[in-house]
């Protein structure tokens, strides 16, 4: 099938908080020739335009705010790209192919979904899982599941293998000593004792949008940075961390930072999440007992070798070759609903 295809992502997270698989996907999908409408819903940053274009590059991506028109814009068939809470989007745009992009599971912090996940496997065409136990919770209910795990912007972040400019001021002071960084959300699936642990020993930042305290002479918390500027911030980091309590929720979680952490050639040091064990060879797993001597060896093991190996496999991972399988997954759905 030749025809464009038009993609909307409804309005369910702001264009530019925390740049994660909603953003990554789209693009991708624009830059493998869809027309990519994500529409904003400014919940936290406001739009200045009515639609505007982040990459000039691609004209065919664009961000709309939430109250424009947008039939102008669609072409060709439309595909409607779901997150969990978008049944009435579905009811209202009346797209030809609708798909459910499945990314937590239901559970813990993220209970108040499980009511709404029948509504999305009832609805929708196609679900994309980003890990295995989510896949194995669909596919228990229906057959047209497809695992789609995250990737990395490789190139976006493999320039902060090395300090990029002046080392940023709000930077903790490491007096000598290895910094140890996370970004992300700093939320109530973050392991507080452990990151108390290895301030217990190492100067710490956490960067990101703040939800829950985290107070320690040796911990550093920094707001939430736009995505152009995280690569001089992880280019600073000697080791990256991802220190998750081992819930339920977080057990299904394939985190998008590890692969950027890994673009970078960053040694990482993260809790043993299974969806990562298939990596367990490029980062040390460790908990409250172990994570101090965990990141003592790795950084104590680290080499050029070994920041090469990382940024091989974060290039194996790309978002683009995810956008060719869901494109690939997606045209077949439509060749055969016609």
């Amino acid at each position: 099938m030749k025809e464009t295809i038009t993609i909307i992502y409804p309005p369910a997270i702001d264009y530019k908080f925390m740049h994660q698989r909603p953003q990554q996907m789209m693009k991708v999908l624009a830059v493998l020739g869809a027309n990519v409408l994500f529409i904003n819903p400014e919940t936290f940053f406001k739009q200045d335009k009515p639609i505007e274009l982040p990459f000039p590059s691609l004209p065919n991506f664009k961000v709309v705010k939430k109250d424009v028109d947008i039939s102008p814009f669609l072409v060709g068939k439309v595909v409607l790209w779901c997150a969990v809470n978008q049944g009435k989007e579905i009811n209202r745009l009346k797209p030809d192919l609708t798909i459910f992009d499945s990314c937590d599971l239901p559970s813990d912090e993220f209970a108040v979904w499980k009511d709404l996940i029948p509504e999305m496997e009832k609805k929708c065409d196609i679900i994309f899982a980003t890990s295995k136990s989510i896949y194995q919770s669909h596919k228990k209910k229906r057959k047209d599941v497809w695992l789609l795990p995250n990737g990395a912007d490789f190139d976006h972040f493999r320039v902060a293998s090395t300090p990029i400019g002046d080392r940023p001021k709000d930077l903790p002071v490491t007096k000598g000593k290895p910094l140890i960084g996370y970004y992300g959300a700093i939320y109530s699936w973050l392991d507080v004792e452990v990151i108390k642990k290895i301030a217990s020993r190492y100067p710490v930042v956490l960067i990101g949008s703040k939800i829950i305290e985290i107070n320690h002479p040796n911990i550093k918390v920094l707001d939430m940075k736009f995505y152009e500027d995280l690569p001089q911030y992880l280019s600073w980091f000697d080791l990256a961390i991802i220190p998750f309590k081992m819930t339920k929720m977080i057990k299904a979680t394939n985190p998008i930072k590890f692969f950027e952490y890994l673009s970078a050639g960053k040694p990482v040091v993260s809790a043993p999440l299974p969806e990562l064990e298939i990596y367990k060879h490029l980062c040390f797993f460790a908990d409250e007992n172990t994570v101090l001597e965990k990141i003592q060896d790795a950084i104590d093991t680290n080499t050029l070798e070994k920041v090469s190996e990382r940024q091989k496999a974060a290039s194996e991972n790309s978002w683009l070759d995810r956008g060719k399988e869901a494109l690939r997954i997606i045209k077949q759905k439509l060749n055969e609903k016609t």
